[in-house]
């Protein structure tokens, strides 16, 4: 099989089965290249960081999303360069039948699931997040450009060392690999309360440091978890998710999204992961988990990371909407919790929590 000077692995077909760190990090990050097949293309379109179909379902082309350094960007440009072959197969393969088992809520994001779909939703998950990070590297920290500033990314340090275990299996429907299930990662989906309950119908939180993603559409909430081998999901329904009782309210999925987070962060033998070629399928690779130990295991809790995090997702979205005293200050000691009261029991609201 093929290898580029990179180190990249192409098949008989010309396509780039396997993007090498250094290919993803000099040509891919830098907007070379189209960023799934990693080719330069006369024929490049655009394509949505959030996906089209979200757009539309909810109507927010006009509408701007926050980016990390705090400024506005309409989502209709809230776009990142991809070629039209690409662009195509991202449609068939993730786009149609992803969006097709939202449509029928949580039932139906549920028997996809049931059906072999969720390695087809972590790879679209996957896709999103790094969409995401790769646009931040096309965008200013000051859009002053006389500021000097770099770009997002760069000044906020993202590690695509770290993201590009991520970006291979964001790819996997271009390149055919096959996963192994533990290289996949955490994975959960939980039903939320009707969206005329709720001030928000669509949600959004990546927590980077932490590879951790969620989003929210209409009355379903997913939360993953990257590079853990499945170690923070196996944690958290030991302390969290089997105490669960009813659908989750707009502040309960976002503190959910911050415990994925902060048992990600306290993992102390993350797995790594590499990409070979699969035995079975000769010209096609194998993206693998390799664990170091038996089993995962956790540092102990660190003071003050929790509330950090808690802080971070959950206070500027819910100060407007809630009435506790010292709002900020009990969010960041993480003394406070939207998911259970003092007893333990799950709060089984359909409204913010209110003191």
């Amino acid at each position: 099989m093929p290898v580029l000077d990179d180190g990249s692995l192409v098949d008989g077909e010309g396509r780039i089965i396997f993007v090498s760190l250094e290919r993803f990090q000099e040509r891919v990050c830098k907007g070379s290249v189209c960023f799934l097949c990693a080719k330069e293309s006369t024929c490049i379109t655009k394509e949505h960081v959030i996906p089209d179909w979200i757009l539309r379902r909810f109507q927010l082309y006009a509408k701007a999303m926050r980016l990390p350094n705090g400024t506005l960007l309409r989502y209709r440009n809230y776009v990142v360069p991809c070629c039209e072959s690409c662009n195509g197969l991202l449609s068939r393969e993730l786009e149609t039948p992803i969006s097709q088992a939202f449509a029928q809520g949580f039932e139906g994001v549920k028997q996809f699931l049931e059906n072999g779909g969720g390695p087809k939703l972590f790879f679209w998950l996957a896709l999103v997040f790094i969409k995401i990070h790769y646009k931040d590297k096309s965008l200013l920290l000051n859009r002053d450009r006389r500021s000097g500033t770099g770009s997002i990314a760069d000044e906020y340090g993202y590690d695509w060392g770290d993201l590009h275990h991520t970006y291979c299996l964001a790819r996997a429907p271009y390149s055919g690999a096959s996963v192994q299930p533990e290289a996949l990662g955490s994975l959960a989906v939980f039903s939320m309360t009707p969206p005329k309950f709720e001030r928000e119908a669509f949600d959004v939180g990546d927590l980077t440091f932490a590879h951790t993603f969620g989003i929210r559409i209409d009355n379903v909430a997913v939360i993953s978890v990257f590079g853990d081998g499945g170690a923070v999901l196996s944690k958290l329904n030991q302390l969290i998710l089997q105490r669960l009782e009813g659908n989750l309210s707009f502040p309960q999925f976002r503190e959910l999204l911050a415990h994925f987070a902060c048992c990600h962060f306290h993992l102390k033998n993350p797995p790594d992961f590499s990409t070979v070629l699969d035995p079975l399928s000769p010209g096609q690779t194998e993206i693998i988990c390799s664990k170091r130990d038996p089993m995962p295991e956790f540092h102990e809790a660190e003071e003050g990371v929790l509330g950090q995090i808690l802080e971070h997702v959950l206070y500027e979205a819910t100060k407007d909407s809630v009435n506790i005293p010292n709002f900020r200050e009990k969010l960041s000691k993480g003394e406070l919790s939207f998911l259970f009261a003092e007893d333990g029991s799950f709060i089984n609201k359909t409204e913010d929590r209110n003191a």
